[in-house]
């Protein structure tokens, strides 16, 4: 596959459409359904749709998502997604991340976001990159803290739980 970026331990490449299983896999994972919720993600159908619309935020926005993987002698290299998403009501890119339980638990979600973080350094993304997290995501909201991130004060949507916003200044390198 094609890797995008690379650090000691993780490497990103892009979404590919023989990513379906991965896809339905981590957006069907309890986690991911309690903490970020359902994208409407169910069917190998909806999966090519997430992963086409990942591929055009590359070219639409200059980032997006990418597949995280690492190295392993059994099993799915596949651990998580990390990357940047537009959102409409922000005026910067927001980072985001989620992990499948074997990739859990052993820094690499912070390795990861420190990656990401890098690449949008030497990218010259933006000066300014937030996170919206739960509040009761405890361990996002200590690994936002580890980045660097800087808490700014909750975000409040009808029926939907609150969410702590951060945001974090890269310095181009």
């Amino acid at each position: 596959m094609n890797t995008v970026i690379e650090s000691g331990r993780v490497r990103f490449r892009q979404l590919t459409t023989e990513d379906v299983d991965f896809v339905l896999a981590i957006t069907s994972d309890p986690d991911w359904l309690y903490f970020i919720g359902d994208r409407g993600v169910k069917e190998p159908d909806e999966a090519k749709q997430y992963i086409n619309t990942s591929s055009s935020s590359f070219s639409q926005q200059g980032f997006g998502l990418w597949v995280v993987e690492i190295d392993v002698v059994e099993g799915d290299s596949r651990i998580g997604l990390c990357g940047f998403l537009h959102r409409s009501f922000l005026d910067c890119p927001d980072l985001g991340y989620a992990f499948l339980p074997h990739g859990r638990g052993q820094g690499l979600a912070l390795e990861a976001v420190t990656l990401a973080l890098r690449w949008a350094a030497k990218s010259g993304l933006n000066s300014q990159i937030s996170a919206i997290c739960r509040c009761d995501n405890t361990r996002s909201l200590h690994l936002l803290e580890k980045a660097g991130f800087t808490a700014m004060g909750k975000f409040f949507q009808r029926d939907v739980p609150s969410h702590q916003f951060f945001l974090k200044t890269i310095e181009p390198e």
